[in-house]
């Protein structure tokens, strides 16, 4: 069977097309950035916010009662830093941990363990005693994690 072999493909990206979406601004056009542009947004938007109409009945004294102001959050953050009481959060109640209960079968069962090795090898004395330090660094090693690394789990 004649099989034609293709040409190996090549995997290429495709060219990337930036569209600008802003024009761009020049220094002295007044488009640019800057505080003396800020400082006229926010005075043409003071001015716009004055020439509402005002409903009727409202005195021209009379802040916005929607406008976020500075000084009144001040105010309220000042109070309650001077009244911690009401912020107290309540911690959930730490639930009671089983690992006494668990340490202290892995210590009886590590005392069986010893008790089965001392009657199935009474006399080999240095095999004993291999298990013996083997079951002792065992109840450390699971103290340490049961007690130190697991503390707050």
């Amino acid at each position: 069977m004649d099989e034609e072999q293709q040409p190996p493909r090549r995997l290429t990206l495709k060219p990337k097309e930036i569209v600008p979406t802003d024009e761009r601004s020049l220094p002295g056009d007044g488009t640019a950035l800057s505080v003396e542009l800020m400082h006229r947004m926010n005075q043409a938007a003071e001015a716009k916010a004055a020439a509402r109409a005002r409903p009727e009945g409202e005195l021209l004294g009379i802040p916005d009662p929607d406008a976020i102001r500075v000084h009144d959050l001040f105010r309220h953050s000042l109070a309650a830093k001077a009244n911690p009481k009401d912020e107290l959060i309540a911690m959930p109640v730490r639930r009671r941990s089983r690992r006494n209960r668990d340490f202290l079968l892995l210590l009886s069962c590590a005392g069986v363990a010893a008790l089965v090795l001392s009657i199935v090898f009474r006399n080999n004395l240095p095999v004993i005693g291999l298990a013996l330090a083997a079951i002792a660094m065992l109840v450390l090693v699971l103290a340490w994690i049961l007690f130190g690394v697991m503390d707050r789990y």
